[in-house]
């Protein structure tokens, strides 16, 4: 096996050395007319489109060395259809708040449609015959296109992602790549944001927790990295040919539940006045908490993320705020999702990419037994794996065991959610830059309106949380709107008088 790796951070990458042009591919995220272009949708925003330019250059030396020694090169497309019969109804109507009206006519044809001038990719970095194009109605890479079946089908394991914006539809797919078992690397000056303090904050993001998403480096480093090992591997190829990649298994999700008749009725609507960056209007009977990851294994003192240096008090910090939501939510008769980030007692639903990241010595990795009191980490029903008993689950609420760090990869939560006719999603949970916004990022592409509640959420680093908050208000409310706990009871307790 070929042995490579990019200086990169926190960890060399891949953390296995594994590095070929048969298991690697180069995506190349968004780097359209309408985000990087005069006249298309950021430009419309205001935004300055130095920011985004930026990373033009840097994208042209990494697509280069890619290209001439055999990479696949994927390129991303961010647009809906015509008659915008793909455009979630909240994506829409938050595009007109912030004055570039998806679908609207602009200086670069209609916003964000496909087959539009602002549409297009730019020239300076416009995809070779042969180089796949996906086409992306959302901000991740992975809903509702083939890009995971076409990476599969290549035998694609790693996933370099380069693009803008870094914080907006880079880090929504990286996050969706890392939950699939991808190993990744985030090409820090090929990526640019229109906020430089939302691009820093998203890269840091990356490297914390030994590389909770992957590692980070600039180009340099990862042409560094490929270009011996590739020339080596051409010169061998010459005397025998190489074994086509294997292809990787596919993910089946059969933890169905039975679906619930959808009430008929017009639910009452609760409204948050004070929300960031609007208002937030949410129907009662249409609406669902969602718990995440309120587990010992990261809130107790002897837990997992005690294990790693981490202050658990900052996590604690925010069950007053999470109890009360939770009680308010109940006392509404509002749906309540409690996640639970765990793995099988086999493991056969832990990707080695996640086991083996952030190079943890034996005794504190994914199924290890950390102690007599928390069992096995981050293994289904052990005791560290349980949910704290300030917000534990009542009889009726959905328990719901993850493999990765959103909601809805790998588990049955969309098809729960929309067998009850659920529109609206309210967030709670820990931690907020890692699994509650991955989550949300999720939602999000989904088409359900998301409110993060900000006193019911905590991170170990309070920096990641200021700054995943405002990547989520960010550009109009991007991702959703954020609210307190006692506002959201207010607005509930005026609906009941109602």
């Amino acid at each position: 096996m070929w042995t490579a790796r990019v200086a990169s951070e926190p960890y060399l990458w891949p953390y296995d050395g594994n590095l070929r042009p048969d298991n690697t591919a180069l995506l190349v995220i968004d780097m359209q007319v309408d985000f990087c272009g005069k006249g298309g949708y950021v430009d419309l925003m205001g935004y300055d489109l130095s920011l985004t330019q930026a990373p033009i250059e840097p994208i042209r030396r990494a697509l280069a060395a890619c290209r001439e020694y055999g990479y696949l090169v994927i390129h991303t497309r961010e647009g809906h259809r015509a008659d915008l019969s793909d455009l979630p109804a909240n994506k829409e109507w938050r595009s007109k708040q912030i004055g570039a009206g998806i679908g609207q006519p602009g200086p670069a044809g209609r916003v964000l449609v496909r087959g539009e001038a602002g549409w297009g990719l730019i020239p300076e970095l416009a995809p070779l015959p042969g180089e796949p194009v996906i086409d992306k109605p959302g901000k991740g890479s992975f809903y509702a296109t083939d890009l995971d079946l076409l990476l599969r089908r290549g035998g694609v394991r790693n996933l370099v992602l380069c693009g803008i914006t870094t914080d907006v539809c880079v880090h929504t797919t990286m996050r969706d790549a890392n939950d699939r078992g991808y190993e990744c690397l985030l090409l820090s000056d090929a990526t640019g944001a229109t906020d430089p303090k939302n691009h820093a904050a998203a890269l840091e993001m990356v490297k914390k927790q030994g590389g909770v998403f992957g590692a980070v480096a600039d180009v340099a480093a990862f042409v560094s990295a490929v270009t011996p090992p590739v020339r080596k591997m051409l010169a061998a190829e010459a005397d025998a040919s190489a074994a086509d990649g294997a292809v990787a298994n596919g993910h089946a999700n059969g933890n169905g539940a039975a679906p619930e008749e959808v009430a008929s009725a017009e639910p009452a609507v609760a409204v948050l006045p004070d929300a960031v960056p609007y208002p937030y209007s949410f129907p009662v009977g249409r609406s669902a908490l969602v718990m995440i990851d309120f587990q010992r294994d990261f809130m107790e003192a002897g837990g997992f993320g005690a294990s790693l240096g981490n202050d658990v008090e900052r996590l604690r910090a925010c069950l007053p705020g999470a109890a009360a939501l939770l009680a308010s939510c109940r006392a509404a008769g509002m749906h309540v999702v409690h996640t639970l980030e765990a793995h099988k007692p086999d493991l056969t639903d832990l990707h080695p990419a996640k086991f083996t990241r952030g190079n943890l010595p034996a005794g504190m990795r994914i199924g290890d037994v950390l102690s007599g009191d928390m069992g096995r980490i981050l293994i289904r029903n052990e005791p560290g794996n349980g949910i704290v008993p300030e917000v534990a689950p009542a009889e009726g609420e959905l328990l719901l065991f993850k493999p990765g760090k959103g909601a809805f990869y790998a588990t049955n939560l969309e098809e729960w959610l929309r067998a009850r006719g659920v529109t609206h999603l309210l967030f709670a949970g820990v931690t907020t830059e890692v699994c509650v916004q991955t989550s949300m990022r999720e939602a999000n592409d989904r088409g359900f309106d998301s409110l993060l509640v900000t006193d019911a959420t905590e991170s170990y680093f309070p920096q990641f949380k200021a700054a995943a908050v405002e990547m989520i208000t960010a550009q109009g409310g991007i991702v959703g709107w954020t609210s307190t706990s006692s506002q959201v009871a207010a607005a509930l307790s005026a609906c009941e008088k109602v």
